[in-house]
């Protein structure tokens, strides 16, 4: 029972997992060239701000892919 609870939680915050796993890969990458130098802060807002959206479109896109009717 706990673990329906909590795997009902879980579902709550990551509806989309591919949409959570994409997040975070482009939120560690872009951090890591921050952080080593290698992208200026201004070149990291760029990244965040073309990557994530693309993310949510992709997912939308496959989200509305599956949802249509087959024929």
């Amino acid at each position: 029972m706990i673990g329906a609870i909590v795997k009902e939680l879980i579902g709550l915050f990551v509806d989309d997992e591919l949409l959570a796993a994409a997040i975070l890969c482009v939120v560690a990458l872009v951090s890591v060239l921050t952080l080593s130098g290698v992208a200026p802060d201004w070149l990291a807002g760029l990244l965040l701000t073309l990557a994530l959206p693309a993310a949510l479109a992709a997912s939308v896109l496959r989200s509305a892919r599956r949802a249509a009717p087959r024929k």
